[in-house]
This record gives structure tokens, C-alpha cells and sequence, in this order.
């Protein structure tokens, strides 16, 4: 797909763009901004292999509007040709991961606080009792949270051992550790909560959460593991992690909870290891930097070591 394709959809929607920048992140979706004389906007255009994502996001953004969760409107969606659009509100933000470095801790506090707040209102969303993704077109679901966390470990072992970047070893070891904390994750219920709001997807202006952006799916299980995926997230570009520190301390996170974070750290740590040389379907692939390889390895040898250190 080109930009082509958004000039088309834009035409048949009787929008005329002054400007259409195409935005350089996101794997299910092409994203663009789009700007008329009187306004701005957002377009997704997904394929029909995606269009699971499309579906879901539709759904997602719906609800959580209800709620005041400030998501950006669905102006317009629907099916041209062979794809599918969304057309949405403009939020007007930064990446969380783009201004991080100029952040001060009391901009960060406040996040994380209004993050929490957002948590607490999807975990009120109703559960099947089945964790993972029961509520998503084509999503997997799972009996337990732990079955959920292995389906995790195995995409990572099948991708590092497609990829050769990495030792399969690796996941063998996160398989270890995870049987330290079996008890911890046979009492996690399936909580509904925003699974990838880490240092992208949450829009920052002004130092302020402005928006949360590319809800696809809900997650049902332990709300700590995106926590586990942001921590992740700012050790893999070598940034602090007070904002961690402050996600923590908000919930009054007990030894154990902590130590699950750096569990679910470490398998997202595995996790970013087979993707690395990986192509996805939209033609994006994640080269092999010597850098990232290395403080990849260097975050985990340390998460492990800290982790049986704790045993």
C-alpha cells in the first residue's frame, strides 16, 4: 500500500488534504496525518490481513470513549476495495519515548498517575474468565495467566531460532525462572487492562498525558505486565526508570509484584531479542544493530542475575 491508497479513501470520503504526512511508526497499520483547511485528523488504513486490528479498533475506541478515556474519535470507518480505514481525531502529542529525556519527575508522576487512573477504569471492563485476548476478532485466549506468559516465551523461541541472532538458551532460562513465581501468577485474575501503553502510544504535550493512541485489543490477565514492557522499553535505550519507580509506589507494589515486573521485564527482554532481524508482514523489518544487540544482552544477563539473586 502507498499513499496512494490514503489519497484514494480521502477522495471517496469528500475530504480534500492541503497535506498527508505519513507517520513512521506502527506494524498492523499504514498511519497517516492528515490536514484540510479547516482541520486536522488521523487516517489508518490496514490490510485485509489485519483486518482483526481494524475490527478491534473500532470496537475498543467505542468503548472506552464512553468512559472518558481520552482516545481519539471515530470520525469515519468502513471497507475501500481490498482494505479498511478508520478515520480519527487529531490528539495532538508526542510519543511518551520521544520527550522522556525532557521530562522532570514531576511531569512523570503525573503520567503515571493519570495512566493509573485509565487502568483502573478499563479493569471494570466485564471478564469471561479467560485471559490473554477472548474478546478480540481472532483473538487467543487461554485457562490460565501462566499459559498466556508460555505462548509468550514460545513466539520468542520460534522467532530467535528463525532469526540465529540469539541462543535459544535464553528462553530457557526465562522457562526457569517462571517456575519460581507459579503461585504469584495461579492467583492473577483475568483484569481487563491497556496492554501497550508504554513509551509509545501514550501522547505527551506539555508535559502532560494529552492522549492514548493505537487500541487494538484488550488484554485480560496481570495489569503489571505492561509495566514489565514499558520498564523494557527505557532500559533498552538506556534511559532512567524512576517512572517505573513511580508506577510502583502508586499501587503500593509489594516484594512480590516488584519481582514479577522484572520477570515480565526480562520476557519482554526475550521478546525484543527475536525480533531482532525480523521481517513483519507490512514489509517493516528490525535490523540487527550491534548497539541494540548488545544492551539487549547486557539487560539480560542483569534482569536474570537479579532475578535468581532474589530466590
Amino acid at each position: 500500500m502507498s499513499e496512494d491508497i490514503a489519497v484514494k479513501v480521502l477522495a471517496e470520503l469528500n475530504i480534500s488534504p492541503i497535506e498527508i504526512k505519513r507517520f513512521t511508526n506502527g506494524y498492523c497499520h499504514k498511519v497517516y496525518y492528515v490536514k484540510t483547511e479547516s482541520s486536522e485528523c488521523v487516517l489508518r488504513i490496514t490490510s485485509e490481513s489485519n483486518k482483526a486490528y481494524y475490527t478491534g479498533g473500532v470496537k475498543w475506541l467505542e468503548m472506552l470513549a464512553v468512559f472518558e478515556i481520552p482516545v481519539p474519535k471515530i470520525l469515519k470507518h468502513g471497507q475501500s476495495d481490498d482494505v479498511y480505514f478508520t478515520l480519527l481525531s487529531f490528539i495532538n502529542g508526542k510519543d511518551l519515548g520521544d520527550v522522556y529525556s525532557s521530562l522532570s519527575e514531576i511531569q512523570k508522576r503525573g503520567i503515571v498517575k493519570d495512566l493509573s487512573s485509565i487502568q483502573r477504569t478499563v479493569s471494570k471492563l466485564p471478564s469471561t474468565g479467560l485471559y490473554g485476548y477472548p474478546h478480540s476478532e481472532g483473538g487467543i485466549s487461554f485457562e490460565t495467566w501462566s499459559e498466556y506468559l508460555q505462548s509468550l516465551i514460545n513466539r520468542s523461541r520460534k522467532r530467535i531460532k528463525v532469526n540465529e541472532i540469539f541462543d535459544v538458551e535464553v528462553c530457557d532460562n526465562v522457562d526457569a525462572i517462571m517456575v519460581t513465581l507459579k503461585e504469584y501468577f495461579a492467583n492473577v485474575r483475568p483484569t481487563a487492562f491497556l496492554d501497550d501503553i508504554s513509551t509509545k502510544n501514550v501522547l505527551v504535550n506539555d508535559g502532560k498525558l494529552a492522549g492514548i493512541v493505537d487500541v487494538d485489543e484488550i488484554c485480560f490477565g496481570d495489569p503489571l505486565l505492561i509495566i514489565g514492557l514499558t520498564n523494557m522499553a527505557l532500559r533498552g535505550v538506556k534511559a532512567d526508570t524512576t517512572y517505573i519507580d513511580y508506577w510502583l509506589d502508586s499501587m503500593n507494589a509489594d516484594d512480590v509484584q516488584r519481582r514479577c515486573v522484572t520477570f515480565y521485564t526480562l520476557l519482554f527482554c526475550v521478546d525484543f531479542m527475536g525480533e531482532q532481524g525480523m521481517r513483519f508482514d507490512n514489509g517493516k523489518e528490525i535490523p540487527a544493530d550491534k548497539e541494540v544487540l548488545e544492551t539487549l544482552q547486557f539487560n539480560y544477563d542483569d534482569l536474570v542475575r537479579k532475578l535468581n539473586h532474589r530466590l
